[in-house]
């Protein structure tokens, strides 16, 4: 070690304050970069472990396969497992629920029953073709009196319909038993029988629909035993999971003649794998624009340290250059310094970036399982990559934060340096300010703002690091909300557990068959909508664009005709709504003006474009009356209904009302006064209005037997029940948990903003002891001080604000516009937000400034006046 490096080792030893302040920094830089890294990847892990509890692992299907290509799969030096399929068809039972009368047969290898989440409550799996296992509520549920070691006959064939287009269709278990007002319209067509031994009882597969007509039973694929016109889906899972997944099915399947080839996008995304060139394309540019913000971020929390404490150094760089030290010493001192700072701060940082993170989990983890009903736990996942990546950026971020101030170290005659005079401008020009400025703050916040631009170097380093803490805490704001709102767009929106439709024109028995189902336990909300269709013409300017861009929109003397789909909440809900959507409630249920809430907003996924979409459906203004047209058929003419005036439009749902776009249509919220109103206008609505009654359970299942019940007493062509809480359920946990990953994501970066701020206000302050102390011994007493520093406090964060809010907006837009690759949705200015960082900006700086001010007056004026900065 040269005698320079030894004089740098010297210096940090002796200046133990400045050196702390700089190593704290750059391990809450590192901390930083490696707790986004760990938050990242451990984030995928999680969804990977939920995905495959609640669908099974597989990588790759190959659709309906014969036993060469079995073989040939089952060959494939890629091929880790393989899950052999077969779907044999329904089998019609004696059952009491007139919903489900069928056992919906599936066979699977013995890898099937170990990879997919079949859970065995007696017995054991099949292990031939003539054993099969029943789920539970073949039990409970049909009240059927089967036992283990039974042998059963089932007649085994296929549902068919005929559609609207006289089509023969061929049904499966996504679709509900087929019914009229005449009862059932589906036929069953028998292909075989076959005698089985119940060997196993399992219980409800999750990824059997609650809706379908078939309940689950399995059966054996022995391969072994299969014929050339034996043909089964075979499920791969891969010895190795990269980019060329897909290219390497599709070869396969081409080169061993299989015609059908899918791949298990909900699972390879978690690994990073997406088939969507443009999809890749948007997340490589968010992650781009992420990680170079936070690069940023780290450089300048780093650079900071180097950079305001120069000055303080600058008298030791000049002594050395007085006895004969070269540039280039000068230069490496500094290098060696961070190189020092660097070996102290990245091991610790990375240890204490994972260990706050383990710690995180370890309290949360409790509360998200319970909250979102997950199988797994958050934990803390750490590749070799990850390490070897944050320990390059944070050493690069070190030299880069470095590298500044030792050229300018570098470049400082040893005179100046010694005297200290670089730093300090005392001309009249550079300290001159404004006679406003005086009038407004007075002579405190004049003096102040000199004070400012007498040491422009420190000045601009901590309005440069205020700049970079408020660009960094928006801009990842709004990416995380980036982040949610792709979540929301690409999901159905679904916001209850059960639809139950009722057919019956009988208004009393209505009413009666309502009113059974909501005593029913484990409702925990209910909501009843009446709806109609009715017409109206809207002008041009309120017109959305798509139907203006569309040339078969109908379209007269400069209106488009928009069908409006009428919704009568129930009083209870309209109350929840009306609240909710802040409107008066009094005002929706005034029937001598008529008023409604419009749904302006809505979500679709535009194939040509291959995007998903949010949009208006209407631009219209609160105030604006539309004309209703209610089609009377059975006179073919419309009815006028009376104009209803737009009380408010929004974006907000009631329960059981989606998102979803109808093309030139759109959701409309009225009262059941009103509703009455119009149906005395036009009686025949009150015949073809459907009524829908849309609840949500802490126990769907549950509650779906209970609704059967009464469906089977009243007759079950007047209840039609769908019950979508699973659906529901994995939308929330995806929403929660990217919530979570959203909301750590912004307080790890809100803390590292705050930390920087306080670095270097703190710092900056605790430099300024010389100043301060002649300030004091010429007269200033602690309230003018205490004034200056108040207004000091305000200049930082106006000067911050000024440059901070328009590269903040600039980024954001950047950051839309890369979304806008999938998405598309308009660009709005998250104002609660920069609210926060407005706010945050003086709060912080001002109590910085102030407990740091507070601990450089208790310095005694003398001592401080005669002090030799180290």
């Amino acid at each position: 070690m040269n005698i320079v490096n030894k004089l740098t080792l010297r210096q940090l030893q002796l200046n133990k304050k400045r050196t702390l302040v700089t190593i704290i920094g750059s391990i809450i830089s590192v901390a930083m970069v490696t707790a986004v890294a760990t938050l990242g990847i451990s984030y995928l892990d999680l969804m990977r472990r939920q995905t495959i509890a609640e669908d099974g692992e597989w990588h790759i299907l190959y659709k309906e396969v014969n036993q060469t290509q079995v073989e040939a799969i089952k060959n494939d030096g890629e091929t880790k497992n393989l899950i052999l399929e077969r779907s044999l068809g329904y089998a019609p039972i004696e059952s009491q629920n007139q919903n489900k009368p069928y056992i919906y047969l599936i066979a699977y290898n013995e890898e099937g029953f170990n990879q997919f989440p079949i859970e065995l409550m007696e017995g054991r799996f099949p292990q031939n073709e003539n054993e099969i296992v029943i789920s539970e509520p073949i039990l409970s549920n049909a009240k059927g009196s089967y036992r283990i070691g039974d042998v059963i006959t089932l007649d085994i064939g296929q549902r068919h319909y005929i559609d609207d287009e006289l089509k023969e269709v061929m049904l499966d278990q996504n679709f509900t038993l087929q019914r009229n007002s005449e009862g059932v319209e589906e036929t069953f067509v028998k292909e075989f029988s076959k005698n089985y031994t119940i060997v196993g009882m399992i219980k409800r597969p999750e990824w059997e629909p609650a809706w379908s007509p078939g309940y689950t039973a399995l059966s054996y694929v022995d391969e072994h035993v299969m014929t050339s016109k034996d043909m089964v889906n075979a499920y791969v899972i891969l010895q190795h999971i990269n980019d060329s997944i897909f290219d390497y099915g599709e070869n396969f399947a081409e080169h061993n003649g299989i015609e059908a080839v899918s791949f298990n996008h909900s699972l390879l995304r978690y690994y990073g794998i997406i088939k969507d060139d443009e999809l890749r394309l948007m997340l490589f540019k968010l992650s781009a624009i992420i990680i170079g913000i936070i690069m940023i971020g780290s450089v300048s929390l780093i650079y900071n340290a180097f950079a305001i404490s120069v000055s303080e150094r600058s008298r030791y760089l000049g002594m050395l250059s007085s006895v004969g030290a070269t540039k280039k010493q000068k230069r490496d001192s500094v290098f060696f310094e961070g190189a020092v700072i660097g070996i102290i701060s990245i091991p610790i940082g990375i240890i204490a970036g994972i260990a706050g993170l383990g710690i995180t989990f370890i309290c949360i983890n409790p509360i998200i399982k319970s909250a979102m009903q997950l199988t797994e736990d958050f934990r803390v996942v750490v590749l070799p990559s990850s390490i070897l990546i944050t320990v390059i950026i944070s050493a690069l971020t070190i030299f880069i934060s470095t590298y500044i101030p030792a050229r300018k170290a570098s470049n400082v005659s040893a005179i100046d340096a010694i005297h200290q005079v670089t730093d300090v401008k005392l001309t009249s020009k550079e300290v001159k300010t404004a006679k406003l400025t005086r009038k407004i703050f007075g002579i405190e916040g004049d003096l102040g703002l000199k004070n400012l631009k007498r040491n422009k170097r420190r000045y601009k380093a901590t309005v440069f690091s205020l700049i970079i803490s408020m660009v960094l805490f928006l801009v990842v704001s709004f990416f995380t909300s980036g982040l949610k709102k792709l979540v929301v767009i690409t999901q159905h929106g679904i916001n209850y557990d059960i639809q139950v439709t009722i057919q019956s024109e009988n208004h009393e028995e209505l009413e009666n068959i309502i009113n059974h189902i909501n005593l029913l336990e484990n409702i925990t909300e209910s909501t009843h909508i009446e709806c109609f269709e009715a017409k109206t013409w809207v002008d041009e300017q309120y017109t959305a664009d798509y139907l203006k861009e569309d040339p078969e929109s109908k379209k007269e003397n400069g209106k488009y005709l928009y069908t409006v789909y009428v919704n009568v909440l129930d009083d209870e809900s309209l109350k929840a709504y009306a609240k909710e959507a802040g409107v008066n409630l009094d005002r929706l249920k005034d029937t001598t003006k008529p008023g409604a809430v419009i749904i302006d907003t809505a979500k679709y996924k535009n194939t040509e474009e291959d995007r998903y979409v949010e949009s208006k459906m209407i631009k219209a203004r609160e105030g604006l009356k539309l004309d209703l047209n209610y089609y009377d058929w059975s006179k073919e003419k419309d009815i006028p209904l009376e104009s209803v005036e737009i009380i408010t439009l929004t974006d907000k749902l009631p329960m059981g009302i989606l998102p979803f776009r109808v093309y030139a249509g759109f959701n409309m919220i009225i009262s059941k006064d009103v509703y009455d109103h119009f149906r005395d206008i036009a009686p025949l609505i009150n015949q073809e209005a459907e009524h829908q009654l849309f609840l949500k359970s802490d126990n769907p299942l549950k509650l779906q037997e209970g609704i059967e019940t009464i469906q089977n007493s009243t007759g079950p062509n007047y209840i039609d029940l769908i019950n979508v809480f699973l659906i529901r359920q994995r939308e929330e946990q995806t929403l929660l948990l990217m919530s979570v990953f959203t909301y750590a994501f912004i307080l790890l970066i809100t803390a590292i903003c705050i930390a920087n701020i306080l670095n270097t206000v703190s710092t900056s302050i605790a430099l300024r002891k010389r100043e301060f102390a002649m300030l004091k011994s010429v007269g200033m007493t602690p309230k003018s001080f205490n004034k200056m520093i108040y207004y000091e406090s305000i200049f930082y964060g106006l000067k911050a604000l000024i440059y901070g809010l328009p590269i903040s907006f600039a980024v954001m837009y950047l950051l839309h516009h890369t979304l806008m690759i999938k998405l598309s949705y308009r660009f709005s200015i998250p104002w609660d937000s920069v609210g926060i960082a407005i706010s945050a900006v003086f709060i912080i700086v001002g109590m910085a400034m102030i407990y740091s001010s507070q601990k450089v007056k208790k310095e005694n004026i003398i001592d401080v006046l005669k002090q030799d900065i180290v």
